[in-house]
This record gives structure tokens, sequence and C-alpha cells, in this order.
């Protein structure tokens, strides 16, 4: 498969999770237009606890410009009612390396107390974890 030469994405609604899927090496245009899209989407939430369901197993990381503003897009989104992020990677710890300064530290969890991330290698192991902390991209009705 060859990658766009600044990455893509898609990104879109289900239930209440964000699910995004990134692809190739991301630049901070890319990066810009990927935040845009995701915070006018969010404001469907209204406010509503919801999760977010990333697969970024053919995500090929971001340059280094990008780790900063995705950093305020989401401590924005924890601001908007984000409680939950599951996110799907290949076995290597590049990707998780480079996510991890994107977020919130552990260690000020004070900060954000609604909020937990988690990293998988399956798609469905997410799910199914988002899905346990009560977040789905199947609507039930009660």
């Amino acid at each position: 498969m060859q990658f766009p030469p600044y990455g893509n994405y898609s990104v879109d609604i289900s239930g209440n999770v964000l699910e995004v899927f990134a692809l190739g090496a991301w630049n901070l245009k890319t990066t810009q237009l990927f935040v845009e899209e995701m915070h006018s989407l969010i404001k469907r939430f209204d406010g509503e606890p919801w999760a977010a369901l990333m697969d970024g197993r053919r995500w090929v990381l971001a340059t280094p410009d990008c780790q900063a503003y995705l950093s305020e897009a989401i401590k924005t989104n924890i601001a908007m009612g984000l409680c939950r992020s599951a996110y799907v990677l290949d076995s290597g710890m590049v990707k998780k390396a480079h996510l991890e300064r994107t977020h919130p530290s552990k260690q000020r969890d004070s900060e954000f107390p609604h909020y937990e991330r988690q990293y998988f290698k399956k798609y469905f192991e997410a799910l199914n974890w988002l899905n346990q902390e009560g977040f789905s991209p199947i609507l039930t009705k009660p």
C-alpha cells in the first residue's frame, strides 16, 4: 500500500464513540484539518460523555510540530466530554511513545480525573474495553 504524501484520515461518530482511522505520515496541515473536522463533529455529543477509538495501524507518525497541536486538541476534547481513548496500534513502542507525548501525563490525572486511555493491538479488544467502560458505536435504547 502506498501512503498519501501528507497522510490521511477518516473520522466519524458512531453511537457515543468518535472513530478515527489514521493513515500515512502526517504533517501540520493534515493535523490541523483533522482537528478542525474532529472538533466540528464532537459538538454533536453536546457535552455528554464520549469516547474515541483510533486505529493507527496504518499511521506512520507525524512531524514534531504536530505533537503540540494534538496535545492542545486532546485537552479541548477532554473539556468537551472525552472520557476514554482506545488506541489500536501495531506492535512496537514508537507510535505509543509518540502518542504519549500528545496526552496529559498520567502523573497529573488529578487534572483530568474522568479521562483514561489504553492501547491495544486488536480492534475488537479496544471495542470491548470501551463497551465495558460504557461506550459503544452501536446505539442502544434503554
